[in-house]
């Protein structure tokens, strides 16, 4: 049996995030999840101005764009966004919580590639333009069409975290060369869009990411908590959860999540070291 509530993650951002997960295909349901994210931090964040303010901001570059091609419409975006507004990344503090969670990025300018991104591709929308999340290992970018007819022109990459500064694909190998150095081999396919899932949950690794290296174990939960709500059929996420509520001593929900796992992987690799951890953790409930 499963939990009603969560256990580590506070209810009102659970509580959006599931329901705004149902509409996680549209650019507004993407927003509103991963606006949800903030409700952990502060449940005052959860009915946040996010939508608002960005749509003023949208409202504010139509208003400049006196063309009708979409290279008219990116040119006074990322003139607004990146040059006035000053939207850039925290290369000062990157592993901030607060860069993941688009109310503080907002009001910080200051966020993650995929934050920023997220930011960017809202906006575009309301402009009319399409945008696509691009998760290069590493780092993430957006590609923008700026065609309407001629398929076969290809998207402009994006990289929000610059400064909104336009990538070629050399110039995309080469960042994830600096990045991993011959241990990741480059391939075109890196470029192809992701869905909206898969942007959603990279935002919640990146936060378990910055969580786990600062060992707030409670916060890694919360995360683990949302993964399962974005991918219920990971029975991993499972024993993910289980491991992490035995380390902060609450050994009767981890006991359920661990027995649930096991039951599922009986050929798990760990499946005798998992065992006798849940022997220890029933000893305990």
């Amino acid at each position: 049996m499963k939990t009603a509530q969560p256990l580590c993650c506070t209810s009102a951002a659970y509580a959006a995030f599931a329901r705004y997960v149902t509409r996680i295909e549209t650019p507004l349901g993407l927003l509103r999840a991963a606006s949800a994210l903030a409700g952990h931090h502060d449940e005052a964040l959860v009915n946040n101005d996010v939508e608002r303010v960005l749509n003023g901001f949208a409202k504010m570059v139509r208003g400049r764009v006196r063309g009708a091609q979409p290279q008219a419409r990116i040119a006074h975006l990322h003139a607004y966004l990146f040059e006035e507004l000053g939207f850039a990344g925290n290369s000062d503090d990157y592993y901030n919580p607060s860069n993941g969670y688009l109310s503080e990025v907002i009001d910080t300018r200051r966020g993650l590639p995929i934050s920023l991104s997220l930011i960017y591709k809202f906006v575009a929308h309301k402009l009319d333009l399409t945008v696509n999340g691009v998760g290069l290992p590493g780092h993430f970018v957006v590609a923008v069409q700026t065609y309407e007819t001629e398929a076969s022109q290809k998207p402009i990459i994006v990289d929000c975290y610059d400064s909104g500064r336009v990538l070629s694909v050399e110039d995309c190998k080469d960042r994830v060369e600096s990045i991993f150095g011959d241990t990741v081999d480059w391939n075109e396919k890196m470029l192809e869009p992701v869905s909206h899932r898969m942007w959603l949950s990279r935002m919640i690794q990146n936060l378990l990411h910055i969580f786990t290296t600062n060992q707030q174990w409670n916060d890694v939960a919360a995360m683990l908590e949302l993964q399962m709500v974005l991918w219920p059929k990971q029975s991993q996420l499972k024993r993910d959860l289980g491991l992490v509520l035995a380390r902060i001593d609450m050994p009767k929900p981890a006991s359920m999540w661990l027995g649930e796992y096991l039951k599922a992987n009986p050929d798990d690799p760990e499946h005798d070291e998992l065992s006798d951890l849940l022997g220890k953790l029933g000893e305990q409930v």
